[in-house]
């Protein structure tokens, strides 16, 4: 089923989670890279990506980068598209971890087969794991 043409908006929505528990210090596509959302059969657009600290315990969790990588239609090749920094936090039953978002102004439009994935600079322990949250959907 075609997208809706008078404007054009989103005919399925996503909400796709993932949660990255690993360091991946290259900002070229190389290394460790979480797949968080493949685009649809007729294109795709995200709105944003948030990241969460997701610790388990309260622990004070590192600064780190965040990167979002988006591939070519076939699956490959990712390219950096956006980071942002993510504060070092402890988080514990009175203070909440740190969350930063990723907003795409008007809407990322990706190709049919296109790949969203995420990464981050440091995962010293498990206080640094993070839960990634994409809003979009699918034309």
């Amino acid at each position: 089923m075609p997208a809706n043409t008078t404007p054009i908006f989103t005919l399925t929505p996503k909400a796709a989670t993932a949660r990255i528990a690993a360091a991946n210090t290259a900002r070229d596509g190389s290394g460790t890279l979480v797949s968080l959302f493949t685009a649809g059969a007729n294109g795709s657009r995200v709105d944003f990506v948030t990241f969460t600290s997701s610790q388990v315990t309260a622990a004070a969790s590192a600064a780190r980068v965040q990167r979002v990588f988006l591939s070519d239609e076939s699956g490959l090749n990712p390219r950096l598209i956006s980071e942002v920094v993510m504060s070092a936090v402890t988080a514990s039953n009175t203070a909440i971890g740190a969350t930063t978002t990723i907003t795409f102004t008007n809407g990322l439009i990706i190709n049919a087969g296109q790949i969203i994935s995420v990464s981050q600079s440091v995962y010293g322990s498990a206080a640094d794991a993070t839960d990634v949250l994409l809003r979009g959907g699918n034309f």
